[in-house]
């Protein structure tokens, strides 16, 4: 969800004008992807994921971890 806010003060002479309007998405952390699967092709390995919910903004990129499995 999206808010706009602006501000304003106030003191015993008054009111100021109001502040710029500024926008917010109330987002969280991405949940975390699924597992992935994987495919050996010729001599290259492919793997795919589910994209998990972005929780209020777009994912922008992943992080691929890959180690030998006797590491």
């Amino acid at each position: 969800m999206t808010y706009k806010f602006k501000v304003q003060a106030r003191n015993s002479y008054g009111l100021s004008a109001m502040s710029d309007e500024v926008t917010i998405i109330c987002a969280t952390v991405p949940s975390t992807p699924a597992v992935p699967t994987t495919m050996n092709l010729l001599d290259k390995v492919v793997f795919d994921w589910d994209e998990p919910a972005s929780n209020g903004l777009p994912i922008t990129s992943y992080t691929v971890l890959i180690r030998g499995a006797d590491n």
